[in-house]
């Protein structure tokens, strides 16, 4: 397996837990990691499995991988509005900023021009701010 194929690989994983944040109930006063999780639980599900369709493509057909990673970014950007907790909003903002950089590059490249390691670097992006989204979403 390549290095941008286990980087993705990666990638799903974390956005696979940050789905279970939805699990989680909310605790009363200003919004804590678990409410904000709580509140975009579901909108964080539907992200997951729209860069799990894209990152099946993506070393095959960067073109289709783009639009679907595009739909990622939609969602976090959509779910971002729900978010008042900084932890949590940090970790959306920056997942949503690495998802454009990697939207742009795999938009304009193809199957045999595809920058491999640019492309790794950004998926590492995402996975962090997702690790980093994943921590946020358990704080009180």
């Amino acid at each position: 397996m390549n290095r941008l194929a286990r980087l993705l690989a990666a990638l799903v994983a974390a956005v696979a837990l940050t789905s279970g944040c939805s699990m989680i109930p909310g605790l009363g006063g200003s919004q804590s990691g678990i409410q904000a999780c709580a509140s975009i639980g579901g909108t964080i599900q539907d992200a997951a499995t729209k860069l799990t369709s894209a990152l099946t493509q993506a070393t095959s057909d960067p073109k289709a991988a783009g639009k679907a990673v595009q739909d990622f970014v939609d969602s976090l950007s959509a779910a971002r509005t729900k978010v008042t907790n900084a932890d949590v909003g940090a970790a959306l903002d920056k997942a949503i900023a690495s998802g454009k950089q990697l939207v742009d590059l795999l938009s304009k490249a193809d199957a045999s021009s595809l920058d491999n390691d640019k492309a790794s670097a950004l998926a590492q992006e995402v996975q962090s701010a997702l690790t980093d989204l994943v921590a946020a979403c358990t704080k009180s």
